[in-house]
């Protein structure tokens, strides 16, 4: 089956530089959607890795880049249409880029893909919402969109409770600040931050490591991503990466992958989304109706 190979990963900044490229070749993705990219490491990993690497733009918040990197197919009539800068959208600005079909580029009716790669602000509860809410423009009716990223919150089934966050502020090593970026104020008591993954999914967007586990009997497609190496102590391992997608698309996956072997490389594990690539490409061609539309 020809597929779509996607793999979203926040790889820490390229602390592990060699094994994470070494992992970025033995999976082959189509895209990486990545977060934590280096400045200096964006024309390494293109050489490297056979990609070609579309960064965020650059702001004086940090240099921990939101990146999106595209491999040339010539068995796929994928490729990269319009690259889009959104310099004051977040902490770390999005990577944001649209394939197109390249068949049907000029046609009426056809449907580009858009990809975002996001890692939201880990310290401010309103604007990680803020710029989940910027996210929701892209599920307008008749967009595409596969966003993948490091959201640092939570969905609301999988949320740390008040128990886990007595545990983050005991002992010497409690971490007060950790328990403030993390949640928000509810009443008189703060709770954990779930409002990122509720709007994106309000707006319709499906979260493809539930739609993998819930509907297609993937047990493990919603392993916890995060909690790793330096940040083990931060109430344990938490699912905070996410691959969130246009409901047309998720009856194109095949499978979800949580990268546990990569636990020692970053504290976030990859995740690995394979989509039958056919089954993408219907959905971003044009409607039958519009065709015939535009010849009348």
């Amino acid at each position: 089956m020809n597929e779509l190979r996607v793999l979203t990963w926040n790889i820490m900044r390229g602390e592990n530089l060699r094994r994470v490229i070494k992992h970025v070749k033995d999976v082959h993705p189509d895209v990486w959607l990545a977060q934590e990219i280096q400045p200096k490491h964006h024309r390494l990993l293109e050489q490297k890795t056979g990609m070609r690497c579309y960064p965020a733009p650059r702001t004086a918040n940090s240099i921990n880049d939101n990146a999106i990197f595209v491999r040339e197919r010539d068995d796929s009539p994928l490729v990269v249409e319009d690259v889009f800068e959104h310099p004051l959208n977040g902490w770390h600005p999005p990577a944001n880029v649209t394939l197109v079909d390249e068949r049907f580029r000029t046609e009426h009716g056809a449907r580009p893909l858009s990809l975002v790669s996001h890692h939201l602000c880990y310290f401010s509860p309103d604007r990680r919402l803020a710029e989940a809410e910027w996210l929701t423009t892209l599920a307008k009716p008749g967009w595409l969109a596969f966003i993948g990223g490091d959201f640092n919150s939570y969905p609301a089934r999988e949320a740390p409770t008040d128990e886990t966050w007595a545990e983050v502020l005991a002992g010497d090593h409690a971490d007060r600040a950790f328990y403030t970026n993390r949640t928000l104020l509810f009443g008189e008591r703060r709770i954990s931050d779930v409002r990122p993954h509720s709007t994106l999914t309000s707006a319709g967007f499906v979260d493809l490591a539930l739609w993998a586990r819930d509907r297609m009997g993937q047990p493990f497609a919603a392993e916890p991503t995060a909690g790793h190496m330096n940040s083990a102590r931060q109430g344990g391992q938490w699912r905070i990466d996410w691959n969130i997608a246009s409901r047309e698309l998720a009856p194109a996956v095949l499978d979800v992958a949580v990268g546990e072997e990569m636990k020692h490389v970053s504290d976030h594990l990859p995740i690995v989304t394979r989509l039958d690539l056919d089954a993408v490409l219907e959905s971003m061609r044009p409607a039958l109706t519009d065709s015939l539309d535009a010849q009348a």
